[in-house]
């Protein structure tokens, strides 16, 4: 049997975990939950006060410069990527110049699709454009037409080409070359 002392330790040690069950039960139900919600709401606040800041800060002159230079920027990168409807109206010149530059013979560039629409946004829309570049050349001629083509802006993706030793007595090859652009097209009218 146990002693007084013993049961007296017992029955103390019952009460404490006993009441830190209580404690605990009483934190997770109320005390936890309130401090979710005092964070989340701190979030806001924090959240709100930070847009109030860029508010702010966009009403000012320096701020509306420093937007407008960024968005010149963006403008600037767009071109250097998406073909334009003008430069898209001058594109088959240029590939021709091209081809005359690098002394490519029987060049001819033609249209095989379009993917009508990889983006829109309601001020403008991009679509893809797949070309087949044909061409009779020498090596080191095809080397500097694909150069050239890399070069170009905005950019022309050259996405498989292929090379055949031609007839021609001084090393020709026939070539073939598949690309891809990206261009501006007219953002539909709202009706």
């Amino acid at each position: 049997m146990l002693s007084a002392d013993a049961r007296s330790a017992i029955r103390m040690l019952v009460v404490w975990v006993i009441g830190l069950v209580v404690l605990l039960v009483f934190h997770f139900a109320f005390v936890a939950r309130q401090a979710r919600a005092v964070d989340a709401s701190r979030q806001q606040v924090i959240a709100k006060a930070d847009r109030y800041t860029f508010l702010k800060g966009a009403k000012s002159t320096r701020e509306q410069e420093r937007l407008a230079e960024v968005q010149k920027d963006l403008e600037r990168q767009y071109s250097d990527f998406v073909f334009s409807s003008e430069q898209m109206n001058q594109l088959d010149f240029e590939l021709r110049a091209l081809a005359e530059k690098n002394n490519l013979s029987g060049f001819s560039a033609r249209h095989v699709g379009s993917t009508t629409k990889i983006i829109a946004t309601p001020l403008k829309q991009i679509a893809q454009r797949d070309l087949v570049l044909s061409f009779n050349c020498t090596f080191p001629d095809f080397l500097r037409f694909v150069n050239e083509m890399e070069r170009h802006q905005p950019i022309t993706i050259v996405d498989q080409y292929t090379l055949r030793t031609g007839v021609q007595k001084e090393g020709g090859l026939t070539c073939t070359l598949e690309c891809c652009l990206l261009y501006q097209v007219a953002a539909p009218t709202a009706q």
